[in-house]
């Protein structure tokens, strides 16, 4: 094998699963790949037929359904954890930090390789919604955050998509291991050109303001009260329509909740859509918006703004980082700024233009081929500089130094 080739192992409970977290997962092991480097994703029950690079490799290692609305994968590979299969790779890069998670975690250590890993979702802020009794209880004790810090202490380096998302794990007290901040990146895809009017034709918009809010329908993404929002909206802009795209445990309480405004003609749950009608979505809507407070980036704002859609979302974690306040769209703290921001971008079209334009251009710094070449220093940063510390024992703060002097070479990077 040549030596300027790596062999890098990605561990993820999602790959083929719909979601943001998988999406991110699967767009950087295919980027990665398409550089020449061997990428092995181990996950469960990979769907066959998914197209990949030629230097891209599966390894399904078995799971179960656990959840339909959307499809849930689980996997606890026990048996793998004790006996590593694949003795080549020469880094491991964790994306969850449970089951699978810790089977790379337990690979990695025995086979004497670095360990880089990705902190996308916390478990605490998810586990009550689809672990109901138990996980309100993990959540609520601190015992997931204690877990989580368990894991991600035992990494060489560790990174967040956003810069908020870094100040939410240090307020948790994830202080042992250097931890930077990186973009997932968003496809090539999501910046063709496009027309979109197949989409007014086929949910009869007509000349109509679309608002788009595109997420798992779940109680974490606030749908719910972005739909209260949108009665008033919609009251002072008679002619705009709300579009719900996506799918999750919270699609029939959404319902009720249109039902019970009297809006059913004004907002649609699309369901889920392929990929091509989300992108012509983007092109279509007039404003995109994101209404949840702990993202790990909420990378549908970038895809909307490679469309050149502003938006409008949540002044949280993650999403601040990602909307520019006044150049791509508006920040807000709470319902009533939701509403009339929504209604001013509706109202202006000159300012809609503005920001349209910045968008396209902001989106652009967030290729996944150029995340995918950084990937690359980064991993080779951490085989040849950072793991050698840590295996030596050296104190942490040389590894901290040295993650600080790497950085100062890669703008795209901050810690």
């Amino acid at each position: 094998m040549p030596k300027n080739v790596l062999d890098i192992g990605f561990f993820s409970m999602m790959y083929s699963q719909i979601s943001g977290i998988a999406k991110a997962v699967r767009s950087l092991a295919e980027a990665i790949a398409r550089t020449g480097h061997r990428v092995h994703v181990f996950s469960p029950k990979i769907q066959n037929g998914l197209p990949k690079p030629k230097n891209l490799f599966i390894h399904s290692i078995g799971g179960f359904r656990v959840g339909t609305n959307p499809e849930i994968i689980f996997s606890l590979p026990i048996h793998n954890y004790f006996f590593p299969e694949h003795e080549f790779l020469d880094i491991s890069h964790i994306m969850t930090p449970v089951t699978i998670g810790v089977m790379g975690l337990s690979w990695s250590k025995y086979l004497g390789i670095p360990l880089v890993g990705t902190h996308h979702s916390p478990l605490a802020y998810y586990s009550d919604t689809y672990i109901p009794i138990a996980g309100k209880i993990m959540s609520k004790t601190g015992f997931l955050w204690a877990w989580e810090r368990h894991i991600w202490q035992k990494f060489d380096l560790v990174s967040v998509p956003t810069p908020s998302k870094k100040e939410l794990l240090l307020e948790h007290r994830f202080f042992k291991n250097p931890i930077i901040s990186l973009t997932n990146g968003i496809d090539d895809f999501y910046f063709q050109k496009v027309d979109g009017n197949d989409i007014r034709e086929k949910y009869n918009l007509g000349d109509k303001k679309v608002l788009v809010y595109a997420s798992r329908q779940s109680p974490e993404k606030n749908i719910e009260k972005v739909v209260k929002a949108f009665k008033r909206i919609h009251k002072e802009i008679p002619d705009s329509h709300l579009l719900l795209v996506g799918t999750g445990p919270s699609v029939q309480s959404i319902k009720r909740r249109i039902h019970w405004y009297k809006l059913q003609k004004h907002v649609t749950q699309t369901g889920y859509v392929s990929d091509m009608e989300l992108l012509n979505i983007y092109k279509t809507a007039d404003v995109s918006c994101l209404y949840s407070w702990v993202e790990a980036e909420g990378l549908v704002l970038l895809e909307s703004m490679a469309q050149g859609t502003p938006s409008v979302g949540a002044n949280g974690c993650g999403i601040k980082d990602v909307i520019r306040h006044k150049k791509t769209g508006f920040l807000v703290n709470n319902l009533n700024e939701f509403e009339n921001r929504v209604i001013q971008l509706f109202k202006d079209d000159d300012l809609r233009a503005e920001l349209s334009k910045n968008c396209k251009k902001y989106a652009k710094m967030h290729r996944i081929d150029e995340v995918a070449k950084i990937w690359i220093e980064i991993y080779k940063f951490t085989i040849n500089e950072l793991y050698p510390l840590r295996y030596y024992k050296r104190p942490k703060e040389e590894r901290f130094q040295k993650v600080f002097e790497f950085v100062q070479k890669i703008p795209s990077i901050s810690f």
